[in-house]
């Protein structure tokens, strides 16, 4: 009789070896070739000064790709370049892991569309009714 659980740590090792197994199996079909070991790594930057933090960035590097899950600069601490320089850590970062692309989103009507446009990100689609059931833009730049 098929049971679904929940993963426990005592779980995961037996998980994540089905897993690998599974997906290189389909390594060929979906991408046309056997793309080896899976690289999915978190990163955590933050910007301080004068001993304090005022700024945070934070996603993965996974397959190619650098995903920016959170981008944070304190208030009285914006249009000073910070997130551009987070962004940029980044990207540098992610080039030296062998990444291609960054992307993004960000709320429809926030003031950060016009910062990743400024940076070069292009607008690639829209999540309706997303977190909070409020509408949000996809950014994505080469890198």
């Amino acid at each position: 009789m098929l049971k679904i659980a929940k993963v426990t740590r005592k779980d995961s090792r037996l998980v994540k070896k089905f897993d690998d197994k599974e997906w290189h199996r389909l390594d060929e079909k979906h991408y046309g070739e056997p793309l080896g070991e899976y690289m999915d790594k978190e990163f955590y930057f933050m910007a301080k000064e004068n001993g304090g933090i005022v700024g945070t960035i934070k996603g993965k590097y996974e397959m190619g790709v650098v995903f920016i899950s959170a981008l944070i600069v304190a208030e009285e601490k914006r249009r000073q370049a910070i997130g551009k320089k987070l962004l940029n850590k980044a990207e540098e970062h992610g080039k030296k892991l062998g990444c291609h692309k960054i992307y993004l989103f960000t709320g429809k009507d926030w003031k950060a569309n016009e910062f990743y446009r400024s940076l070069g990100f292009a607008k690639t689609g829209e999540l309706l009714e997303h977190y909070n059931k409020r509408d949000f833009y996809t950014y994505e730049k080469n890198i």
